[in-house]
């Protein structure tokens, strides 16, 4: 692994007590913000932003004006900077508000500049409480329901009315039959004395106009002269027995009620709803959908089951999906999430489905964005990022809660929003968590975008990271065996190893049994590594440490002065800065003395020396001025692609290998290693592969908590060296071969049985430039065994085919004798003497065997000058041979030969000697 960022921390900020530092962004390099969201600095203030000096790690609260309203915001729960202003944004979520029926939740940013000047708040003010309700009751009091049913229905009445009273409600009685009466319009209702008014109506009794009725309350109920207020959601709740008597009518009324925006509510009591028409009249009475706004019980008794369903409706509660006027932003809380202004997430919007707040133009008036895809309890907007293209600009939200699985929403500029859900589709994974957009290349263009799961569990791991590009997805996982609920915090880093890619940084902040860890991703052309670079964990850091890893700063700035950019990551209590290393390239070279390996010698006995030139130059690639250096240890292999004990070059006997350490500064350092080559290699064609091995340790530098050097992965810590032949082919260094091969028997025919031996003699001969590397392969029938080769020549490789024939080993030698000058009709004699042994008679174990000895001579002359005749038709010069039959017997025991013993030992030493005579005194007469 590459480690690119000091484990060494320079810097500890320390001010924060048991709170979380969640965001940390340097405005400029002397000076850093560090945010504190839930530090109860006031009994109704939580959250704090903190001014940190880099120099001496002191920190002071950041002077913020929060507006009188702005109780327990948790101040810093978001922090985002703007890519264009260098503007950080700071976001508190949680600012409650109490109103009459609910308590609404909203959020507020303030945006601090790099003077560290705070802003207006955004958005100024806070939504308002859920408006004013005008709710009109409309009473069968028809003769088809009886008189106690009647009182029934006015109990449900008053406890309805009762249920409404901490509530900014007005009411509004009437009743219909025949005609309607109005018994107690907005005006004249009075809630102190609410159930003596309910009990003095009386029931009428008469048919049942239905939509009579309802007209009159629309359009004398829901007036201001009766007491309707103009920005008060207005309710009618229509309670029937059975179908009107005017039910062609109820059309036009519904649709008058409808221009006037009244919310109404149908109850329908008893059996008489169990026809279709009669449902079909209550969904025409009631708003849209009727799922929503229908009820029906069996009985004026059982008014009381609905009563706490039909209230929910009326005044929905958070989370809950009613009515068309339900709860939008009172839940929103604003900043939750941000990326960079003008946009932060409003998470409990539209009933927790989630939304995003985009604030334009300069009165910043909010537009809510919402998307299409989203079910309630989504919590869409809970992170947030802003990937950049070519042509636009893409909104990514997240939605951990979507299903109980999670969903990442991208809302363009224009067209409908697409919908990321989670490939595993794992059941509280919170995929969603943390989305980040990041560009890899440098050109200032989103490439991926990176989505957290810190709560996806498979087996021994916990949290991992989807890299999203158009096409594909990969993931990123942290380490085995670690519950650590890597993904939690996500942040794009700068090229840390100098390889032209933007790199990744992931916590992991329960690693280690809540210490933490942080891991690093390098970049790659092809978006992010799989495999982790580096992984910093709690304990390499500082002992102690909680949560290491729980946030980290999403800029990188040179904070240390070192010309390097520097990490700040967050745990409980403290935040740490870290510095990048330096980056250096190696380059390794290898040379050799002689550069070419010579083929022209002729003493075959002697190795021939050479000396490897090893260099090493290291080169700085990132901008910092240190005077670095490294510990090298490399090693230098000969021939490594040839198998022992095969290869070519050694540096002493069976060892071709050789190991050194060094430190290296910023400059050429060579170093010298002699080695040997082997005389007339069988190979002479192939050049030597020579690999050069080498580890990188970078050295701390002699300034304060020195920084030690990384390696860029650009350079290669395994290189290959040749070291060829001389080849002897011409001016243009292309051999042509022209090979003449030529076979010679003992005989034209052979007898099976009789002729024990045959004889084949190869001939090969170069008639244009140097043949490297040639071979002559001879095969033969199964039913011949191979007993012996002679080599007249050097130079020739002579294999056998049939690996489990019989065959014979000799150790053979080609004598050359010169004459200079021979007269005409001279003749020449040479003694040739040597010893006869064989190994073959030992490796097989026989106890007897016979075998033949060949000696031959033939002449060898300048064939440039000289023309060979002979009276035969070859012209080719006489090959003389002797040939001598070898036979070996067991030694004889002496001791058991009483009869003829001396005379057979006489007998066998006489054939013995013979035989040597024939073997040691040979003529050749030339």
């Amino acid at each position: 692994m590459t480690l690119n960022v000091d484990t060494f921390y320079w810097g500890a900020m320390r001010r924060f007590g048991n709170f979380f530092p969640h965001g940390t962004f340097p405005p400029h390099v002397s000076i850093l913000l560090i945010s504190a969201p839930l530090d109860q600095y006031k009994q109704n203030r939580r959250g704090q932003v903190y001014r940190c000096l880099v120099r001496d790690s002191s920190c002071i609260p950041l002077s913020i004006q929060e507006p009188s309203h702005g109780i327990n915001m948790s101040l810093g729960l978001s922090m985002t900077k703007d890519p264009e202003s260098l503007n950080t944004m700071v976001c508190g979520p949680t600012i409650p508000r109490e109103c009459k029926s609910i308590t609404t939740y909203n959020g507020m940013c303030f945006e601090i500049d790099q003077s560290l000047h705070v802003k207006q708040p955004v958005p100024s003010s806070l939504e308002e409480c859920p408006g004013q309700t005008d709710i009109a009751f409309l009473l069968d009091g028809s003769g088809s329901v009886n008189k106690f049913d009647f009182e029934k229905m006015k109990d449900f009445v008053k406890d309805l009315i009762r249920e409404f009273l901490e509530r900014d409600t007005k009411f509004a009685v009437a009743q219909y039959s025949g005609y309607c009466t109005i018994h107690f319009d907005l005006n004249t209702f009075n809630v102190m004395n609410r159930d003596y008014q309910v009990n003095s109506i009386t029931q009428q009794g008469g048919g049942t106009y239905t939509a009579a009725s309802m007209r009159k309350v629309v359009q004398e109920v829901f007036s201001t002269s009766r007491g309707s207020r103009p920005k008060a959601k207005r309710i009618m709740i229509v309670i029937t027995d059975g179908q009107s008597n005017d039910s062609g009518m109820l059309k036009n009324a519904a649709s008058e009620a409808e221009a006037k925006n009244i919310i109404r509510f149908a109850i329908g009591v008893g059996r008489a709803f169990s026809s279709s028409s009669a449902m079909k009249e209550l969904e025409t009475i009631a708003s849209s959908p009727p799922s929503n706004h229908v009820f029906q019980v069996g009985s004026f008794q059982a008014l009381d089951q609905i009563k706490d369903t039909l209230q929910n409706s009326i005044f929905p509660i958070e989370g809950s999906q009613t009515t068309g006027e339900s709860i939008k932003m009172e839940m929103a809380q604003e900043g939750f999430s941000a990326a960079y202004i003008p946009r932060m997430g409003a998470v409990g919007a539209f009933q927790w489905k989630g939304a995003y707040q985009e604030y334009k133009g300069s009165t910043l008036d909010p537009t809510p964005q919402q998307s299409q895809n989203m079910e309630p309890d989504s919590y869409m907007g809970y992170s947030m990022a802003v990937a950049t293209t070519h042509t636009r600009q893409f909104t990514i939200l997240g939605a951990p809660r979507f299903k109980h699985t999670g969903r990442v929403v991208v809302l363009p500029s224009r067209d409908t929003d697409k919908a990321i859900t989670d490939p595993e589709d794992w059941i509280g994974a919170y995929f969603g968590a943390e989305v980040c957009a990041m560009d890899v290349n440098k050109d200032s263009y989103s490439d991926l975008v990176l989505i957290s799961a810190p709560m996806f569990t498979d087996r021994d791991r916990e949290g991992r990271v989807y890299v999203c590009t158009i096409n594909d997805w990969m993931t990123l996982v942290g380490d085995a065996g670690q519950m650590g609920r890597f993904g939690t915090s996500l942040a794009p880093l700068p090229d840390l190893n100098m390889d032209g890619f933007n790199d990744l940084a992931v916590g992991a902040p329960l690693e280690n049994d809540g210490q933490g860890s942080v891991y690093i991703f390098h970049g790659t052309s092809s978006g992010i590594s799989k495999i982790k670079s580096q992984k910093i964990s709690a304990s390499d850091v500082q002992s102690g440490l909680k949560y290491f890893g729980l946030s980290i700063s999403q800029t990188s700035l040179d904070m240390s002065l070192d010309s390097l950019p520097d990490l700040a990551v967050g745990s409980k209590g403290a935040v740490l800065l870290l510095r990048s290393r330096p980056i250096v390239t190696l380059m390794a070279r290898v040379s050799f003395n002689p550069p070419k390996i010579p083929t022209n010698q002729v003493d075959c006995s002697t190795p021939l020396r050479n000396i490897a030139k090893v260099c090493f130059t290291m080169t700085r690639q990132t901008t910092d001025t240190k005077d670095l250096q490294a510990k090298i240890n490399y090693t230098l292999t000969l021939d490594v692609t040839r198998q022992a004990p095969n290869y070519r070059a050694y540096i002493s006997p069976k060892i071709r290998e050789e190991t050194n350490t060094i430190t290296l500064r910023l400059q050429e350092q060579c170093f010298s290693h002699n080695f040997f080559i082997e005389a007339c290699p069988e190979d002479s064609l192939n050049e030597l592969s020579n690999e050069l091995d080498f580890t990188f340790e970078g050295l701390p530098t002699t300034s304060p908590g020195g920084l030690s050097s990384s390696l860029s992965p650009r350079s290669p810590t395994s290189t290959y060296h040749p070291l060829g032949f001389e080849i002897n082919c011409g001016a243009d260094n292309n051999c042509i071969d022209n090979l003449k091969v030529d076979f010679n028997f003992t005989s034209s025919e052979v007898r099976v049985g009789i002729d024990e031996v045959i004889n084949v003699t190869v001939s090969v001969e170069s008639r244009e430039e140097n043949s490297y590397n040639s071979h002559v392969i001879l095969k033969y029938p199964a039913g011949l065994s191979f007993r012996k080769f002679t080599i007249l020549q050097v130079r020739v490789h002579i294999r056998k085919e049939r690996e489990n024939e019989d065959s014979t080993i000799f150790m053979c030698h080609l004598l050359n004798m010169s004459q200079i000058f021979i007269r005409n009709l001279d003749r020449n004699s040479y003694n040739i003497t040597g010893n006869l042994s064989s190994q073959w008679i030992e490796q097989i174990g026989l106890e007897s065997a016979q075998f033949n000895l060949v000696s031959s001579a033939t002449v060898d002359y300048d064939r440039n000058q000289y023309i060979y005749y002979s009276s035969d038709s070859k012209n080719n010069p006489p090959i003389q041979k002797i040939e001598t039959q070898v036979e070996v017997y067991p030694e004889v025991n002496f001791t058991k030969g009483v009869i003829g013993g001396v005379v057979g030992g006489l007998l066998l030493l006489a054939l013995i000697t013979a035989g040597l005579y024939k073997v040691i005194f040979i003529t050749y007469l030339v």
